[in-house]
């Protein structure tokens, strides 16, 4: 099996530079001083990474809780859950916000801080997205494929347009922040509440007479949210690719390459998409299992595209996480070209989990794979601080 990352462009990863424009107002504003407060409560024996981990934990829990009270995301949880939700959600957004503050502050930072941190939160999107679809109670529906296939696209398009820019943007609404703070305080309120409120037509809170509104497809709070991620959406995949472009352009690299490697995204959230229409039964019993499996094919595929924007490597394309997707989806569809599935009935379900082990494992050595050879390469370690002989310790930036 090929390395993660070929020896020659090892030599990239001291070379690297992390760089950011963040545009948010609250982070600017409001929780600036918060975050500088907060970091302060890890010790400086603490590494950055630790950092991130534990604040991914909380999310893990998070989903523990869910898989108890709602497994079907249209459960009525006792108030304590939704007020773990929203406690979790908002220590996995505060910690994320300071493990780079960490890392300065140790004089730590490095590339596998990047990877690790962008790894955590890709395998975290989903699984927030989920707990957002139980606590709005939109079950195992289209509603929540959508969610989940936004947020999904929406991390990709942000780590496509880093490696082309070499610059992390967050817009003056990005999910690190303002997506953690509506989460986390809408779980809160859905705790005070009660998760009815979503149910509520969102007509209600416009000023708009009852035959204006009798006209509109009926839309509820929950899917009024939806509504408007896919809305927001489309600016936001529409100016990475117009920075992809600018930057292409001023590196005399082809625009169209660079567009066209976007394309095995978009086919695996088509065929995926493909797949659970194809296999209602699969979309409408078992969405949670599948859109784990999805979860970490998606996180193995962004892990690529990090490592390869940090070691200066060609942009990944297809890779054996496809594999699953495209067969699956074949598998689902051979009935309309007159073909026999290969798992049918019952069977389809064990080929999702065979998927989820399969993904599930593959990422798992991938992570660990990478981590090894970026810590041997650099000298550090992952969760710890390595002591350095006298002298050779790096100040805090």
């Amino acid at each position: 099996m090929a390395p993660y990352i070929p020896q020659n462009y090892l030599p990239n990863l001291k070379k690297y530079k992390y760089q950011a424009i963040d545009k948010s107002f609250i982070s600017k504003y409001v929780l600036a001083e918060y975050w500088n407060q907060l970091v302060k409560i890890f010790p400086l024996t603490m590494a950055a990474n630790m950092v991130t981990l534990l604040g991914s934990l909380h999310v893990i829990v998070a989903v523990v809780l869910n898989q108890i009270y709602a497994p079907n995301l249209v459960e009525t949880c006792p108030s304590w859950v939704y007020f773990a939700y929203s406690a979790c959600i908002w220590i996995y957004g505060s910690f994320d916000a300071v493990d780079g503050k960490q890392a300065r502050r140790t004089g730590t930072a490095s590339p596998l801080g990047e990877l690790f941190d962008h790894g955590c939160d890709s395998l975290v999107v989903s699984l927030i997205m989920i707990l957002y679809a139980s606590t709005c109670q939109l079950g195992e529906t289209w509603w929540t494929v959508a969610l989940v296939f936004f947020a999904l696209t929406n991390f990709y398009m942000s780590t496509m347009e880093e490696y082309h820019t070499h610059i992390l943007f967050l817009g003056y609404f990005s999910g690190p922040v303002e997506g953690i703070i509506s989460f986390s305080l809408s779980t809160l309120a859905t705790g005070i509440l009660g998760p009815e409120f979503w149910a509520t037509s969102a007509y209600s809170l416009l000023p708009l007479p009852a035959s204006v509104t009798d006209m509109l497809p009926p839309l509820t709070m929950a899917q009024s949210v939806i509504v408007g991620m896919g809305i927001m959406l489309v600016p936001t995949v529409f100016a990475s690719f117009s920075n992809i472009a600018k930057a292409c352009r001023e590196q005399k690299k082809s625009v169209a390459g660079a567009f066209a490697d976007a394309i095995p995204f978009f086919a695996s959230i088509a065929s995926c998409a493909l797949w659970l229409h194809a296999s209602p039964e699969i979309r409408t019993q078992h969405l949670v299992v599948f859109l784990m499996f999805v979860g970490f094919a998606f996180s193995y595929i962004v892990g690529r595209v990090i490592v390869a924007h940090v070691t200066g490597a060609p942009f990944p394309k297809l890779n054996r996480m496809h594999i699953p997707i495209f067969f699956g989806t074949a598998n689902a569809i051979a009935p309309s070209i007159g073909l026999a599935k290969m798992f049918d009935g019952p069977n389809e379900l064990v080929l999702i989990w065979i998927c989820l082990a399969y993904t599930a494992i593959q990422y798992a050595h991938f992570a660990l794979e990478v981590i090894d050879t970026i810590c041997t390469y650099l000298d550090i370690n992952c969760l710890t601080i390595k002591k350095k002989p006298a002298g050779e310790t790096k100040k805090s930036e």
